[in-house]
């Protein structure tokens, strides 16, 4: 990519500088709870000294205390009877007072939409008749239902009104959406109160179930009444009605399941509209519905905040599956021919939500959990804003870099979700180096180290490298040194690998080169470089075996040590079943000579060492 890819990531890195606001403000948090703490120290310490001085005082003489009057011994009372427990539903009784009136609804609900639409198909009543029959079938289940609530049958008025709602949907929907007997606006207005006067009803009654039968209905109308045309704008109208009326009930109430069986319901009547019926000159209006239901949902998701109420486990998971959902829907319908702005898409998703974190900073009290999610959220959008935009090395330079952010924003405000999707960023690079980014056949000819591959490997290293110091310098006292280690050879690995590919790939390429052209003596010079590729090779494990070893001697790091002797016994299986069988006389002769003098520097260290520690 060259210039345009550098300019790319200094700007996907300063969109990161950004997000990372509300992780400084954290910072800024922590520490100023540190000082408040401090501070309160200090108060509590001087009260100390001043009641000392106090005490130290003469004594003032005080009269001595009268008699003490002991007090009668109080009535001993009998203890409360025990409240009798309610008697458990059994299954007869459960499925007797609940699960059969549902099942009777549903039946009814079901026969009532096959009948309008057979009505419909044979003529039988006109188009006024059926609609109204509808509406006062659904009225007349609702007033039955208000009665029995009114003389203590609880669940069967809640049965019958969910019923009612129900067949009230059915009624204004085929009115508007297949009969034509009322405008857009009207059918708007009549479908608002429905659903606000059902959602009224569950939250008079205190009744999920009239939420639920109410949800399930509406969403279950457009299927039951298709008759294969698109109405899509009545269709995404309906749904938002809908969806608005359950932001309203999970606002006022925290009744699980609701906001997930409308989210589901929202987004299997949009993919089944989709697989059917859309074309491109529909996609404004489909990019609209799902914007229109992303936003609801984010304030879904945050209506426990803003009745200042820690968020549950439902909210945390629709908090990351909303916004993906949303985004790879967008990039389904765009990519192909606005590819460039997926990038920019994934940026803006990613301003959004660390705004939202910076939201959760500022409630008191703030819900520690739902900020990490919106974090992580924003991250995660950075993220995958990298391979959108990004190419080639590009790739893995930037999630080392993001990574390496991670962890120090991680370690810095004493979070570890934040140093686990450190980890899973640092995982992606690797999976990035070793699979796409490592030529493992043959390249063509290239200049050695000054190349894409070569410094591409040599910043993931260093990435890896500065995680390493980061782990040393402010990881947990009693694993400091192993993470740092672990993640230090993780680095020299990276290192060792690309060496070894950038040695053994030139003289390879070189020989590639040379054997496709029709010379002289062609085989016989492809043959020798692909030797010097092998030489190079022993070469080059020899002396980085001495260096882990002396590495290991300096600072007196038993592991590197012994992975330096682990890499000699790799290089020594190498000489003496590789390059002896295939080498010719004087490519042999360098290989065994460079190891056998490597070793010997090690075992006269190691004779050292032990000489010393004898002396001692």
């Amino acid at each position: 990519m060259g210039v345009q890819g550098l300019i790319i990531l200094v700007w996907v890195l300063l969109w990161l500088g950004w997000l990372s606001l509300p992780i400084v403000a954290l910072v800024r948090t922590r520490k100023i709870r540190k000082l408040e703490l401090r501070l309160s120290g200090v108060e509590a310490a001087l009260l100390r000294v001043m009641r000392q001085q106090a005490g130290a005082e003469p004594p003032v003489a005080v009269p001595p205390p009268p008699p003490e009057i002991v007090p009668p011994p109080p009535r001993e009372t009998p203890p409360p009877l025990p409240e009798a427990p309610r008697p458990a539903e059994n299954l007869e009784t459960l499925v007797g007072r609940k699960w059969v009136g549902w099942v009777a609804i549903c039946l009814i609900f079901g026969a009532t939409a096959y009948f309008l639409k057979y009505a419909f198909e044979n003529r039988w009543i006109g188009e006024l008749g059926r609609v109204t029959l509808g509406l006062a079938g659904g009225l007349a289940f609702v007033w039955l239902g208000h009665g029995r609530y009114r003389k203590g049958w609880r669940y069967l008025s809640q049965i019958l009104i969910g019923g009612g709602v129900g067949i009230l949907y059915l009624s204004v929907y085929g009115a508007f959406g297949y009969y034509h007997l009322i405008d857009q606006r009207w059918a708007f207005v009549f479908l608002a109160i429905l659903v606000a006067e059902a959602q009224l009803a569950a939250l008079g009654y205190g009744s999920p179930s009239i939420s639920v039968m109410a949800l399930v209905g509406g969403f279950l109308v457009p299927l039951l009444l298709s008759t294969g045309r698109d109405q899509y704008r009545v269709l995404f109208t309906y749904i938002g009605v809908l969806d608005l009326g359950v932001l309203g009930v999970v606002v006022a109430r925290r009744w699980r399941w609701i906001g997930w069986l409308a989210y589901l319901g929202t987004q299997g009547l949009f993919w089944e509209w989709y697989t059917e019926h859309y074309h491109p000159e529909k996609r404004l209006a489909a990019l609209s519905f799902q914007l229109a239901i992303f936003l609801l949902f984010v304030l879904a998701d945050l209506a426990p905040n803003l009745r200042r109420k820690a968020a549950g486990w439902e909210e945390w998971i629709r908090v990351v599956v909303n916004p993906f959902v949303f985004y790879a829907t967008c990039y389904s319908l765009l990519n192909d021919d606005t590819h460039d702005w997926m990038a920019v898409l994934a940026l803006v998703m990613a301003t959004l939500y660390a705004a939202l974190a910076r939201a959760e900073i500022a409630l008191r009290p703030s819900d520690r959990r739902m900020l990490l999610v919106t974090v992580g959220t924003a991250l995660t959008f950075v993220t995958v804003a990298i391979p959108v935009q990004l190419e080639s090395n590009w790739i893995a330079i930037a999630w080392g870099l993001e990574a390496v952010a991670l962890l120090w924003a991680g370690f810095e405000t004493s979070a570890p979700f934040l140093r686990w999707l450190s980890g899973c960023v640092f995982a992606l690079a690797l999976w990035r180096f070793l699979s796409q980014d490592t030529p493992w056949g043959t390249r063509p000819p290239f200049t050695p180290v000054l190349n894409r591959y070569f410094l591409g490997m040599l910043a993931l290293a260093a990435c890896l490298a500065g995680a390493a110091h980061l782990c040393r310098r402010f990881g947990l006292a009693g694993t400091r040194p192993r993470a740092a280690l672990a993640i230090g050879l993780l680095a020299f690995g990276v290192l060792w690998l690309g060496s070894s590919v950038e040695a053994y790939s030139y003289f390879d390429a070189q020989a590639a080169a040379i054997g496709n052209r029709a010379v002289p003596d062609a085989f016989e010079a492809a043959k020798q470089l692909r030797w010097g590729g092998l030489l190079a090779l022993s070469i080059l494990w020899s002396v980085y075996a001495g260096l882990l070893t002396a590495v290991g001697f300096r600072f007196q790091l038993r592991a590197l040590r012994v992975a330096g002797l682990v890499l000699f016994g790799v290089t020594l299986v190498k000489v003496m079943f590789m390059d002896i069988a295939e080498l010719r006389q004087f490519y042999r002769i360098v290989a065994m000579l460079a190891l056998g003098l490597v070793l010997l520097g090690v075992a006269w260290a190691y004779q050292r060492v032990l000489r010393r520690e004898q002396t001692k």
